[in-house]
């Protein structure tokens, strides 16, 4: 087990797709939080037990707010981070993963959204360890309320349902979210994510890498901050919205699967 890719730091890459969302339109004025959030992500990953070899920052932003917010790490021993930049125009999730992972170096890619913190310093070593299992494809974290953040008793209830504190191996239910999950870098260039879609790449992935026998595990134990200031009925739109979208995935693979 010692010598296993996920327990070896310099074998790991953190990745964070993100931008610089104060440059918004008029229309649409906002307090700019996801430069700030990326530095508390970074800082928390400098204080890891097992802190990666590398940070890959996928940087979408229309200004160099993120840019220069990352000048204070060149050069720092405790990370090791490099800025992907991923034009605006060009921008869709499974766009930016998959880019992630070509440039990354790590036998071992996790995957961080912009707007999720590492909320426990064992958030990377817990997440990685099962996968030192061969019939696990990738792994996802724990998310909980990030502190400051208001929070509808529907998405209370959200993140109460789907993110329960004991892990569990999924070898049938394809539940994945890349806001925090760790896979091999080699089985997500064999079967990467489909830029087709807009949104729910992840379980779709999940779902392919189930079809081949593997299995996703919820850790726990990995913990990030990440919760939505949305309404009752704005999540509970959003949790409806998304199971009919989860259904048409299942629809469209069984009807590929059943094709000549």
């Amino acid at each position: 087990m010692d010598d296993s890719p996920v327990l070896d730091a310099a074998r790991v890459s953190v990745v964070i797709k993100t931008y610089d969302d104060g440059e918004r339109p008029p229309r649409a004025p906002r307090r700019p939080v996801l430069v700030g959030y990326l530095l508390e992500t970074l800082e928390a990953l400098a204080r890891q037990s097992l802190r990666p070899g590398e940070v890959l920052v996928v940087d979408s932003s229309r200004g160099d707010g993120i840019a220069r917010a990352l000048e204070r790490w060149a050069g720092s021993e405790a990370l090791a981070v490099r800025r992907i930049p991923l034009p605006s125009e060009q921008f869709t999730h499974p766009r930016a993963l998959n880019l992630g992972v070509r440039e990354a170096t790590g036998e071992v890619v996790s995957i961080l959204s912009g707007d999720a913190t590492p909320a426990n310093e064992r958030w990377l070593e817990a997440l990685v360890a099962p996968l030192a299992d061969p019939r696990v494809a990738g792994t996802y974290s724990r998310q909980v309320r990030r502190p400051g953040v208001p929070q509808s008793k529907a998405e209370e209830f959200r993140l109460w349902w789907r993110y329960r504190r004991r892990s569990s191996f999924r070898r049938r239910d394809p539940l994945f979210s890349n806001a925090s999950a760790a896979f091999r870098r080699s089985l997500a260039l064999e079967i990467p994510f489909d830029e087709g879609l807009v949104e729910l790449e992840d379980y779709e992935w999940a779902i392919r890498v189930r079809e081949r026998g593997l299995a996703i595990v919820y850790v726990g134990d990995s913990e990030v901050y990440h919760s939505h200031a949305s309404s009752s009925l704005q999540t509970l739109w959003r949790m409806i919205y998304y199971g009919v979208l989860r259904l048409a995935l299942h629809a469209r693979h069984l009807l590929r699967r059943g094709a000549p």
